[in-house]
């Protein structure tokens, strides 16, 4: 019997862009691309999450396009970060259902980061939306959570797409979205320091963070992704999107699924069974074997002729 491979789908973070996963999700939902594992983290954990627990893409795009994600930014005054969090909690918790994993119809694991330790943790039990709130709490944006007397963070701090897991997890193939694709422009030397006044606005503190934020974390997924964890990559330019820009929902699902449409052709060559080929693969492994078991023969014979 032919079976097909695993296929795990690695969610990145990307704050705002990561509604852009929603667009590669209807795609592979309409083409009929199987999805047995999931792994997000940060924006990807948030829509990763969704999806498993209910997975009807086109569905879960009518639904954040009517939701002003604006009114899930709390923001507030305080040393330990900009954003409370609660506000998307409670929706997420109202959504959801106070899930836990064990009752995903999709496996799923979400990564965040214990900014003490310098290490990776990752959710597969418990509260789904408990997890999701570690993973989204973006350094110096969003006030830190507590867990078992760790203090966590964004997972995108040192997996920016979590793709490791899904490997150990028993996927066979891993497609890797990338929500903070951006342009870097050759380094500029010999430039001259002066003392002026700036001839343009200064960003906000918040507006200066997001951004650094965004360019720190596409470098790391640039590094993180290109090093063979991934069988393919979907790489998705937003750029015109800060990360807690929520009036271009509806632009950046179209980009994603603009993206995985691109690479179509790409994902069936890797998801799709052939029978063909693997009967062909099968009698390699044969050929294989017949060869092995004749070298040990003829060593055997030659053992015991010397033997004679």
């Amino acid at each position: 019997m032919f079976k097909r491979k695993k296929v795990g789908v690695a969610l990145s973070g990307g704050g705002m862009k990561g509604v852009a996963h929603i667009g590669v999700l209807r795609v592979l939902e309409e083409y009929n691309i199987p999805i047995d594992l999931i792994s997000g983290t940060s924006a990807g954990a948030i829509i990763g999450a969704l999806y498993s627990a209910e997975p009807n893409a086109k569905k879960l795009e009518k639904e954040i396009l009517s939701q002003d994600l604006n009114d899930l930014i709390d923001y507030t005054i305080s040393s330990h970060g900009f954003v409370k969090g609660k506000k998307i909690e409670d929706f997420l918790s109202k959504r959801l259902h106070n899930i836990q994993f064990k009752d995903l119809k999709i496996p799923l694991f979400i990564t965040a980061c214990d900014l003490q330790n310098n290490q990776e943790i990752i959710f597969s039990k418990g509260s789904v939306v408990k997890a999701i709130r570690a993973s989204i709490s973006v350094p110096g944006i969003f006030i830190p959570v507590e867990n078992h007397h760790r203090i966590l963070v964004d997972g995108g701090v040192m997996d920016p797409v979590p793709t490791e897991i899904l490997r150990k997890m028993g996927a066979e193939i891993i497609i890797a979205v990338n929500v903070n694709s951006i342009k870097t422009k050759k380094t500029k030397s010999n430039e001259k320091a002066t003392i002026e006044s700036p001839d343009r606005q200064l960003p906000s503190a918040l507006n200066a963070a997001t951004r650094a934020i965004e360019i720190m974390g596409a470098e790391v997924a640039k590094t993180d992704i290109t090093v063979d964890k991934a069988d393919l990559v979907i790489n998705i330019d937003l750029e015109g999107i800060s990360l807690l820009d929520s009036k271009r929902t509806k632009y950046a699902i179209e980009k994603g699924k603009r993206a995985t449409k691109n690479n179509l052709n790409k994902i069936k060559a890797l998801t799709q069974s052939s029978p063909l080929k693997e009967l062909f693969s099968n009698l390699q492994t044969i050929d294989k074997a017949i060869g092995v078991e004749k070298i040990v023969s003829d060593v055997k014979k030659e053992f015991k002729n010397k033997r004679k």
